[in-house]
């Protein structure tokens, strides 16, 4: 690390667990040319500094019938409070500070609608010192944080790393549901925990846990990803837009918006815009010309509202502090 920002050597590190979280240090030392023992200290170290979490979440959560981001517009002085209480909520997976001080953005993920509809219409409304809520219902979901990485590594480098391993064929694909839960929720703690840590922590066999985590990875239950602080990552500029786009010209700049490599999460929404998506920009200077573009995308123009954050308390159900490091606190989502 140097100054405020990860090495390069670190950066090459982050990619390639973006690619596969889980992946031995063994095969990621063949990718990055460097020895696991290596490897293992440098992500060691990353990890005690707060900068790097392998995390993980249910599949259903990039889910859009269980998706809203809500603007939570609060009282002078009543933004902390807030933060807390939103904070310790499973449902609120993630929340943004904005530059305005009385602004949260939630991120806001139930496992059914009718949960999604109590959050936006009675538990967020109703906290004290909150002023009013703007929802954002996503309608269809492009792109997740988890297909956003570093850059790092050459397209060659990038290929050499696997992705996880296929259930073994005896391996039972009916999981008991208490397991299934319990193995989620560790692996949305830590990813990278050992199957043997993981074996004693929930009571089985090593071998159960080598089936679980395949079964739920490769039937699209749960998703894993590698997430790194914006302040240090080299793009430490977060910024979320919410944006009016001409109905029939909709479906095509939300395509065209996936292969930006500035956005993280795009998806058309039901609510004061239709199209939510947020950036990470190497700089404040270039987001008139990321607006540009956007603006370009659409024959007739578009109506752009962003809203700039300087402070994330809480990402996918990790708390951040106010340096924006992760902590060891971790609020696991509903199962």
């Amino acid at each position: 690390m140097n100054g405020n920002s990860i090495s390069e050597d670190d950066a090459r590190l982050i990619h390639a667990l973006q690619i596969s979280p889980r992946a031995p240090w063994s095969e990621l030392s063949r990718a990055l040319s460097a020895s696991p023992s290596a490897l293992a200290q440098r992500f060691a170290r990353l990890y005690e500094a707060g900068l790097v979490r392998t995390t993980g979440h249910p599949t259903w959560i990039n889910t859009r019938s269980h998706t809203a981001f809500a603007e939570i517009d609060v009282e002078p002085g009543a933004l902390a409070d807030v933060t807390d209480t939103l904070a310790e909520l499973p449902t609120a997976m993630t929340l943004d500070a904005t530059s305005s001080g009385t602004c949260l953005v939630a991120t806001l993920n139930a496992p059914h609608p009718s949960a999604l509809a109590a959050m936006l219409l009675e538990t967020v409304p109703s906290l004290p010192g909150v002023r009013d809520v703007r929802a954002h219902v996503a309608t269809s979901i492009l792109k997740t944080g988890d297909r956003w990485n570093l850059r790092a590594l050459e397209p060659e480098e990038a290929g050499r790393i696997s992705g996880p391993r296929p259930p073994r064929a005896r391996a039972s694909r009916n999981l008991d549901p208490a397991f299934r839960s319990a193995l989620m929720a560790e692996l949305g703690r830590d990813a990278r925990v050992p199957a043997s840590v993981l074996a004693r922590t929930l009571g089985v066999s090593e071998q159960k846990v080598h089936d679980g985590i395949a079964v739920v990875l490769h039937g699209d239950e749960f998703r894993l990803r590698t997430d790194v602080v914006n302040a240090w990552s080299g793009w430490p500029v977060h910024i979320w837009y919410f944006v009016e786009v001409p109905p029939r010209q909709l479906t095509a700049v939300a395509a065209a918006l996936t292969a930006q490599p500035e956005v993280r999460y795009v998806g058309t929404s039901a609510g004061p815009a239709n199209l939510t998506f947020d950036v990470w920009l190497r700089s404040l200077g270039v987001l008139h010309a990321l607006e540009a573009k956007i603006d370009s995308l659409s024959q007739t123009g578009v109506k752009i509202r962003r809203q700039i954050v300087l402070r994330t308390p809480k990402r996918l159900g990790h708390l951040l502090d106010h340096d924006g490091r992760f902590t060891e606190r971790y609020v696991v989502p509903p199962a």
